[in-house]
């Protein structure tokens, strides 16, 4: 659907990490991201930092858990350091331009920029997103456009529909003369054929 982006997953590496932490880098690095996941878990269990939540997030992107990604992210971004909360709120940005919900990918993106106006990768994943909000933007408008005067413009109404009240009324009464004519001249005949015009 998108290009692809420049990811910020691979996990963080610190001097004293704990050793679920270190499972939970050599799992993802060799592509088990569940066991990565579970491992980072445990970290957090045993009071993990930020890194291993923001490692969680990464292992459950690879996984496709996108919410509970968003929801690791969150957490980093609220208590991390500058650093890591600029790399939690790209990926963050990732997932929701990911899923096509680009007002919340433009955010993530701007609020990162912000922390680090630097940096090429998230300016570059700003503009694809929104490049994609405008195309997307221009696409509902055209499907709200109004249709063509021709396809909008009702059928043309019987001659009758446009009389005024007055002239209802008065083509009803010329209507009801001729019919009263028409029954006279009708009895007329009808008296006419039961008597002979003369007696034989």
């Amino acid at each position: 659907m998108y290009r692809i982006f420049f990811l910020l997953l691979l996990p963080l590496q610190l001097p004293a990490q704990t050793t679920r932490l270190q499972e939970g880098n050599r799992a993802y690095k060799a592509g088990d991201y569940p066991a990565a996941a579970a491992a980072y878990r445990q970290a957090l269990a045993g009071g993990g930092a930020p890194p291993a939540q923001y490692n969680l997030g990464n292992a459950l992107f690879q996984q496709q858990v996108f919410d509970e990604a968003l929801a690791a992210y969150e957490a980093v971004i609220a208590a991390g350091n500058r650093n890591l909360r600029v790399k939690a709120l790209y990926n963050k940005g990732v997932v929701h331009h990911n899923r096509n919900e680009l007002p919340a990918a433009i955010e993530a993106y701007k609020e990162a920029l912000r922390l680090a106006p630097g940096d090429a990768e998230i300016r570059t994943n700003l503009q694809l997103a929104l490049t994609a909000r405008r195309k997307q933007q221009q696409q509902e408008q055209q499907q709200q456009q109004p249709q063509p005067k021709e396809q909008q413009q009702p059928q043309p109404c019987p001659a009758a529909s446009k009389l005024n009240r007055r002239q209802a009324e008065q083509y009803l009464k010329a209507l009801e003369q001729k019919e009263r004519e028409l029954q006279e001249k009708m009895q007329k005949k009808a008296g006419g054929l039961a008597q002979p015009d003369k007696d034989w």
